[in-house]
């Protein structure tokens, strides 16, 4: 199970084990392959890590260009797999700290995603049916208090305003 106290506790061990190191040193350091000294990641340090990986991976498999790539596609890019995959909005949310929901504009609606099985689901159900004789006490007949749709915008009942016409003034 993902733990962002736990994941931020194993980074600060991590930064506490370089040699040099104290509690002021950023969560953002990691130490030279080549001199062991500590060096901290700048964004641009981490796009060109990132185009480099799509470089590799290619236009082709990808359908963009490297270049077309910045740090926020990283966010969202994370945002639209947690969705694809199930993950509830406010999951995304929390483990995102969006703070809104505008998360939900940089996920793409990937028709051949979203659409997936959907075909097998809808033939499922072989038969059904209308209940031929409804009574007035089902709440899905038409006019029943419990059937939402049956009460204006004031949540009364439908029925005692049926001779006001919908374009009313009153309340």
């Amino acid at each position: 199970m993902l733990c962002p106290v736990r994941q931020w506790a194993t980074i600060v061990q991590r930064i506490r084990s370089y040699p040099g190191a104290t509690d002021s040193t950023p969560v953002n350091t990691v130490t030279s392959p080549t001199s062991k000294k500590l060096q901290q990641i700048t964004n641009t340090m981490l796009l060109n890590k990132l185009r480099a990986a799509a470089d590799a991976v290619g236009k082709e498999e990808l359908g963009f260009e490297a270049s077309e790539l910045g740090l926020h596609s990283i966010r969202s890019g994370a945002a639209m797999s947690m969705y694809l995959t199930g993950v509830p909005v406010y999951t995304i949310m929390l483990i995102g700290r969006w703070s809104s929901d505008a998360f939900l504009r940089y996920i793409r609606k990937q028709v051949q995603e979203f659409s997936a099985g959907v075909s097998n689901k809808m033939i499922k159900a072989d038969s059904f049916f209308t209940i031929p004789e409804a009574s007035h006490e089902d709440p899905r007949v038409s006019g029943h208090y419990h059937n939402f749709t049956a009460r204006n915008n004031n949540g009364r009942d439908a029925q005692s305003d049926s001779a006001r016409p919908i374009f009313a003034l009153w309340t």
